[in-house]
C-alpha cells in the first residue's frame, strides 16, 4: 500500500533516518537505549541534564518542604517543630546515558527519627505534595536556560503490607545495582581526549563522553568541572545520597564493619617466604583494557620526553 508524501516525512528524520522502531529487542541487546538517529539526538543538552541533575533535586527537596508548611498552616522554619521529611535518592545511568532518580521519601514527626507524623500529613497529603512540587521545581542552567522534570512521574505507597525496611531495601538496591554491567571504560575518570576515543568502542556512550569533556572548554561551564565527570557523562552528583537523619550513615556502617571483623580477626603465623607465581584478570576484557592504559601512558612518557628534548634543542 503507498503512503502519501506527508507520511513519509512525518516517517523519517531531515536525516533520513526512521522516527519510529516496529522491532521487539530483547532485554539485553545493545541497541537499547540507542538514538535513532545521532544527528538529531541533543548530546550538548543530554549532558546538560546530567550536570544539572543534582541541583534540581535539592531544589524540588525545599519545594516540598515549603508545600508541607503551606499544606500545615506553619512557616518552614517551623515546620521542623510539627513535622520532618526524610529522603533516600538513588541516581540510576539510564541505557540512553541520561540520569535517572528514584526516592524514598518519609514523613515523619517532630520527635525521634521514625515518631508518627502530625494527623494531617497522611500518605494522601504528601504524594500530592510531591506531584505538584516535581511539576513546579525548577533549576537554572549556567548558560541562562533553565531545566524542569520530565513527563514521566510514578509515585507509590511503599507502607501498604508488612516488611516495609525489607521492601524499602529491596527497592534501593535494584536501582542502585540495575546499572552496573561490569564494564570497565566508565569506572574511572578519563585523563586525556584520545583515552575516550581508544578505549569507549560504543559510539553512543563515546560521544556523550566527548561532548561532556568538549563542553568543559565553555566558559559558561567551567563551574561544573565537566571533564572530572565525563565517565558519568556529566553527572556531578553522588549515585546514593539521603537526608540527614534517615536511617543511619555510611561512617556508622563503616565502623560497625570494622568493629565486627577486628573480633573475628585471626592473626595465623607465615612461614617461610612469599613468591611471585604470576598474575592474571578473570575477564579477558581487562587484559585487552590493560594493556590499552599502558601503551598511552608509555605514549604520553615518550612523547613528554620527545617535546623536553626538542625544547633544549630548539635555538
Amino acid at each position: 500500500m503507498a503512503r502519501s508524501r506527508t507520511e513519509s516525512q512525518l516517517a523519517s528524520c531531515p536525516h533520513g533516518q526512521a522516527t519510529f522502531c516496529r522491532l521487539h529487542h530483547g532485554e539485553k541487546e545493545a541497541l537499547l537505549g540507542r538514538p535513532l538517529c545521532g544527528e538529531c539526538f541533543d548530546y550538548e543538552g543530554a549532558v546538560l541534564w546530567n550536570a544539572h541533575a543534582s541541583r534540581l533535586w535539592n531544589n524540588t527537596i525545599q519545594v516540598i518542604r515549603r508545600s508541607l508548611a503551606e499544606a500545615g498552616g506553619v512557616t518552614q522554619s517551623s515546620l521542623k517543630h510539627v513535622a520532618q521529611l526524610h529522603y533516600l535518592k538513588v541516581a540510576e545511568v539510564q541505557r540512553r546515558g541520561l540520569v535517572h532518580l528514584h526516592a524514598v521519601v518519609r514523613a515523619d514527626g517532630p520527635g525521634t527519627i521514625e515518631s508518627p507524623p502530625p494527623e494531617w500529613l497522611t500518605t494522601k497529603v504528601l504524594a500530592s505534595v510531591i506531584r505538584e512540587s516535581v511539576r513546579r521545581s525548577t533549576a537554572p542552567r549556567l548558560d541562562g536556560l533553565s531545566l524542569h522534570w520530565g513527563k514521566v512521574l510514578d509515585v507509590r505507597d511503599l507502607g501498604l503490607s508488612e516488611g516495609d525496611a525489607r521492601k524499602v531495601a529491596a527497592y534501593v538496591a535494584k536501582y542502585s545495582t540495575k546499572t552496573t554491567d561490569g564494564s570497565k571504560e566508565f569506572a574511572r575518570r578519563f585523563r586525556v581526549r584520545r583515552q575516550i576515543e581508544n578505549v569507549v568502542d560504543d559510539p553512543h556512550y563515546r560521544r556523550l563522553a566527548l561532548t561532556t569533556w568538549d563542553l568543559a572548554e565553555r566558559p559558561a561551564f567551567e563551574p561544573l568541572h565537566l571533564r572530572d565527570h565525563a565517565h558519568a557523562f556529566g553527572f556531578t552528583g553522588q549515585l546514593i545520597t539521603k537526608s540527614r537523619e534517615y536511617s543511619t550513615t555510611f561512617a556508622a556502617l563503616r565502623g560497625a564493619r570494622a568493629t565486627y571483623m577486628a573480633e573475628r580477626r585471626v592473626v595465623d603465623p607465615v612461614e617461610g617466604t612469599f613468591r611471585y607465581e604470576g598474575r592474571g584478570y578473570d575477564d579477558p576484557r581487562a587484559v585487552e583494557l590493560a594493556e590499552v592504559f599502558f601503551t598511552m601512558e608509555r605514549e604520553l612518557r615518550e612523547e613528554a620526553a620527545a617535546a623536553r628534548m626538542a625544547a633544549k634543542e630548539a635555538p
